[in-house]
């Protein structure tokens, strides 16, 4: 079964549709028609109302189209049209409650009416927010599944709220307590004795611990069926949902028969995270984030379209720019980026012209240089979800630091605070911006590591130096200190936290000796770090013209003291999470040094645009003009340091 988008013409179907005034803010209402017993099918008829009238009141439909091969019948104003079974479903179990004035999109809106669609596309928050009640139904499996899992829900709701109580019971007593040791100590006029204190805060802890302990929560195979069903009903991954359950309060769950509150779906199936793997997890994940976009939207804090695409990047639909369309009404800028959604005008135009209004509505360039993720012009494809997700990886503050998210170094703010200058000029863009040179050589990514083969646990060709300062002076050179200090900090510092002083990078030397002669047990913890060394070893990659390796292998024949035991694990699990960006670590002919994009090679530019935070690849092109690679890291450069020189060498660079 393939998911379709919110509007798609079902066949044989002839509904005559009146015109909808726009001044009037119309929109169409399915009357249905209480069931009988002379007569079981669904019957209705189609009125106009306008969302002008605030006792207007109607039931706003979510739910997944279906299959559109399996078809039933319904009576809509004398003539019979035909509609999916899982609409059919639908509106039976609307009527089946009492709800009998309907907003569904296949019925309400003229599919057969391009210019239509494009407008109810902007009308779709307001028609579901201005509804007395979402009903979102997912056609379900047999009543004994939807039993079984409702059950569950609340079963585990009510063991999760036990804690809670037991927690204000907890931290009372506490309080109490502690007032009877001061009243106590004041008055004898002595200090408070530590013991009774010791004994005294262990035993609230170990009261809030036990209190605050999550329960394991079990399944019955029934149940655990009926979750996994749940989870791979197809409802939770159509794009126009994501709308429909976001903008209004009073949203009600329905599957099959049984109803159900979103957040206390959330807040049971959080506990079931060792029943959630795999795929169903990735479902899982998106669930989660549906939620956390309806709870900015009832707080009245609405996101950006571009942290809205990248939440919901697992979306899908059956027409492409429905990803996007179907996510204006609930963004703050939808309306700005996309004055009105078009189902005609070419794709690619679409995505150029989105792109140029934001860039004059944020100021910032950095939704052109983040853009090297397959795109052959330099807009990003708006309606590629795939480039949302490593959109969201890079530039969403979440999860654990790396190199494209949250880092200690602070926002990075390449070109200073300059804005963008910019023209569009056909099919290309023209900014303002400056060359730092172009790459010489760049390491191997840890996915290509990965895919190597290499050794985990040893170097393929161990090098040892005795470490005297005659030798590194030889061997280093006058510039040491400095490539050191350089790859301590893209390597570790640039994501260790600002409070730990940064090191110059000396403590290095000795790394790869340290780990493999010295046999420490955090190799067992590295194996990925360990193989990217491998791998650049073979791939003979070198900084100033000596290889990587040598960089850290010099003899060592200090034992290690437990501090430094603890700072080598630490650094080594700080490289080996850095190197997830899955970028290239790479100079330039110039000196410099950085990450680089995935996509990088020997021989693109490095340059710095106007207006972004980062600095970015080039690659030339040979028909002229250069084609954006992707973003990276330079050490020296990241805080505006280059743009005082950059500008007396400010030029128009052509992008493609």
């Amino acid at each position: 079964m393939t998911d379709v988008s919110a509007f798609c013409v079902s066949p044989d179907r002839a509904i005559s549709y009146g015109p909808l005034s726009i001044t009037g803010n119309e929109i169409r209402i399915l009357v249905l028609e209480p069931p009988s017993p002379e007569d079981s099918r669904v019957r209705g008829r189609l009125e106009h109302a306008s969302l002008y009238d605030l006792h207007n009141d109607f039931v706003a439909l979510s739910y997944y189209w279906g299959d559109h091969n399996a078809l039933k019948r319904i009576v809509l104003g004398g003539e019979m049209i035909p509609i999916t079974f899982n609409l059919y479903k639908a509106l039976d179990e609307l009527r089946r409650r009492g709800h009998y004035r309907v907003w569904v999109d296949d019925l309400c809106i003229n599919q057969y009416d391009d210019e239509e669609r494009g407008r109810q596309v902007l009308r779709m928050g307001s028609i579901y927010r201005s509804a007395s009640m979402v009903f979102a139904h997912l056609r379900g499996p047999g009543i004994a599944w939807q039993v079984s899992l409702a059950e569950a829900v609340q079963r585990i709701t009510r063991r999760a709220e036990a804690p809670k109580r037991g927690d204000k019971d907890t931290w009372s007593q506490s309080k109490r307590d502690s007032r009877k040791r001061k009243k106590s100590s004041s008055t004898r006029g002595q200090s408070l004795d530590r013991e009774t204190l010791y004994r005294g805060t262990n035993n609230t802890e170990l009261s809030l611990r036990s209190a605050g302990a999550r329960h394991a929560m079990d399944l019955s195979a029934a149940e655990e069926t009926a979750l996994f069903l749940f989870l791979d009903n197809p409802f939770w991954r159509r794009a126009w949902i994501i709308q429909e359950i976001a903008v209004n309060p009073r949203l009600t769950i329905v599957w099959g028969r049984q109803a159900f509150d979103l957040s206390q779906l959330v807040q049971a199936f959080s506990l079931l995270s060792n029943y959630v793997s795999g795929k169903r997890e990735k479902v899982w994940n998106h669930i989660k984030r549906l939620y956390k976009i309806r709870t900015s939207q009832l707080a009245l804090k609405p996101l950006s379209l571009v942290d809205a695409l990248g939440l919901c990047y697992l979306a899908k639909a059956q027409f492409i720019r429905d990803h996007v369309f179907a996510l204006l009404g609930l963004t703050h800028d939808g309306a700005y980026l996309v004055p009105f959604p078009s189902y005609a005008l070419p794709q690619e135009d679409i995505s150029r012209d989105m792109t140029i209004r934001l860039i004059r509505a944020t100021g910032s360039f950095d939704v052109v240089v983040s853009k090297g993720n397959g795109s052959d012009t330099w807009y990003p494809n708006w309606f590629d979800s795939r480039y949302w997700h490593a959109y969201r990886l890079s530039h969403m503050r979440i999860g654990r630091p790396s190199l494209l998210t949250y880092t200690s170094y602070g926002p990075y703010r390449a070109s200073g605070h300059h804005n963008p200058t910019f023209s569009v000029q056909g099919e290309d863009i023209v900014a303002s911006g400056f060359f730092l040179g172009s790459i010489v050589d760049c390491s191997p990514t840890m996915d290509e590591a990965r895919e190597s083969g290499l050794p985990k646990a040893e170097l393929l060709q161990p090098r040892a130096w005795k470490r005297n300062s005659k030798n590194e002076k030889l061997f280093f050179g006058p510039g040491a200190t400095a490539i050191m200090k350089a790859l301590c900090w893209l390597l570790i510092d640039i994501t260790r936290p600002r409070t730990k002083q940064q090191r110059p990078g000396t403590h290095l030397y000795t790394l790869l000796y340290t780990l493999l002669h010295k046999k420490e047990r955090i190799i067992e913890q590295v194996p990925a770090l360990m193989q990217w060394f491998n791998c650049c070893e073979a791939q003979c990659f070198k900084i100033d013209g000596k290889r990587l390796g040598a960089y850290f292998s010099m003899k060592n024949s200090a034992p290690l003291s437990p501090l430094d035991r603890e700072i080598l694990e630490e650094d080594c699990d700080t490289m080996q999470r850095n190197l997830k960006a899955n970028m290239r670590l790479g100079y330039t002919d110039e000196g410099e040094m950085g990450w680089f994009h995935h996509n990088a090679r020997a021989g693109d530019q490095v340059a710095i645009l106007l207006g972004s935070s980062m600095p970015c690849v080039l690659r030339q092109r040979s028909e002229g003009g250069y084609m954006i690679v992707g973003q990276c890291i330079i050490d020296g450069v990241m805080k505006g340091e280059a743009v005082r020189k950059g500008l007396q060498r400010l030029q128009d660079i052509q992008l493609h």
